[in-house]
């Protein structure tokens, strides 16, 4: 068997399977907005998305009947990944919200990728390539230019917030790299979605935003965000980390900015600049340099 094919496929397989799981979570943008529009706050939105998310991953894992019983050692790293990272992840950025315009929120966030190619070579030993390293900086700057709006007068919390989140969030990918060499995917998934969805609903309670006094549409976008956000992105997302690496699949990510822009003109309305289009096309082009035979940077 010609192994080099054998690596070009997985290659090519865990790259669709990243953009696949960053086309659903552009979803997350636009559902929410309608949900909040709905009527439903941000506590419960979070909350029943996870529950929901975690009721598909356990009756997954009941059909496929995985066995998941997991060690002690795995399921406290899994309860600190998910309390200490994926949890905070969620609610620093959500509150970042509240302090900075949402779209240099997101650009802020998206520093994530050089924090996790940084960290996979310390904790996964993934070698720091030259390819790696343009397609970095093809990627980013097409995030800049999607994303990219004044920077004056930005209040201080927000960017710390923000940044915070793209901390914790490259924590949590590099720890889920490695967890998922001893645990199947789907098992993880399950136990993931059910401790966020306790954290957040426990949090939703004690600040008295667990009301379900809320429109069909913003049930109908909550199940959209449970669905192809959060079930559909960490199935094809964590199952594409296993087969490219966390920070060629963190890169890839970044055309998330752009898949979002996209979809919000077409159920929003929202304006589709040619920036973002142009921004769009470029990380687009990052994602390309990554597909290309590694021997052209050498």
């Amino acid at each position: 068997m010609d192994t080099a094919k054998v690596g070009t496929g997985r290659t090519g397989l865990g790259t669709f399977l990243v953009l696949f799981a960053t086309v659903c979570m552009s979803t997350e943008a636009v559902a929410a907005k309608i949900a909040y529009e709905g009527g439903a706050t941000v506590m419960i939105v979070l909350t029943l998305r996870y529950i929901l998310a975690a009721v598909v991953f356990w009756l997954l894992i009941r059909l496929g009947r995985y066995d998941y019983r997991l060690s002690r050692k795995q399921l406290l790293s899994v309860l600190a990944l998910s309390l200490g990272t994926q949890t905070l992840t969620v609610l620093a950025l959500f509150e970042a919200f509240r302090f900075i315009p949402a779209g240099m929120a997101i650009l802020f966030l998206y520093l994530y990728p050089v924090l996790v190619t940084i960290l996979a070579v310390f904790f996964l030993k993934e070698p720091l390539t030259l390819q790696k390293g343009l397609a970095l900086i093809i990627t980013l700057a097409g995030c800049v230019i999607i994303l990219g709006q004044p920077v004056s007068n930005l209040d201080l919390r927000g960017v710390l917030l923000s940044l915070a989140a793209a901390v914790t969030n490259s924590v949590f990918l590099i720890g889920t790299a490695r967890l998922l060499n001893s645990i199947q995917t789907p098992v993880y998934n399950a136990y993931v979605s059910t401790v966020v969805a306790l954290a957040t609903g426990l949090l939703a309670l004690s600040r008295g935003q667990a009301s379900l006094d809320f429109n069909r549409d913003a049930w109908l976008a909550i199940i959209a965000l449970a669905i192809f956000a959060t079930v559909l992105a960490m199935a094809a997302f964590f199952r594409g980390i296993k087969e490219i690496g966390a920070s060629r699949a963190a890169i890839i990510s970044t055309f998330e900015p752009a898949a979002t822009a996209i979809l919000a003109f077409l159920v929003l309305g929202e304006v589709l600049t040619i920036w973002q289009i142009a921004g769009g096309v470029i990380v687009l082009s990052g994602v390309l340099v990554l597909r290309m035979p590694q021997g052209r940077f050498s």
